[in-house]
């Protein structure tokens, strides 16, 4: 069974997952997901502060990626820019000889 990053939105089987607080000596108050539908082993079973930090890490990790999209962007607009006034200072100039 695979592990899901992050907060998980449904449990392997198919199921949605609900947010249930934990009422043992261990963990008492401590908010866990689990699947909607079984609680037996094998369905899911995480901890919502475990969840957020994944899912935060996550989250930093998509963000760089989108920093990292936007200045190659800037970048590609940039070059295009020039280009496009290279084919102006072009077609000014056969303007000028017609």
């Amino acid at each position: 069974m695979e592990t899901v990053q992050g907060i998980p939105r449904h449990c392997h089987c198919g199921s949605n997952t609900i947010v249930l607080t934990s009422k043992t000596r261990q963990n008492p108050g401590r908010k866990f997901f689990r699947c909607e539908t079984s609680s037996s082993q094998g369905h899911l079973f995480k901890w919502v502060d475990e969840a957020n930090s994944e899912e935060l890490s996550l989250l930093k990790d998509k963000q760089v990626r989108l920093d990292q999209d936007l200045l190659q962007l800037k970048q590609e607009l940039l070059d295009m820019k020039k280009d496009i006034g290279e084919i102006l200072q072009i077609l000014e100039c056969f303007r000028s000889k017609v």
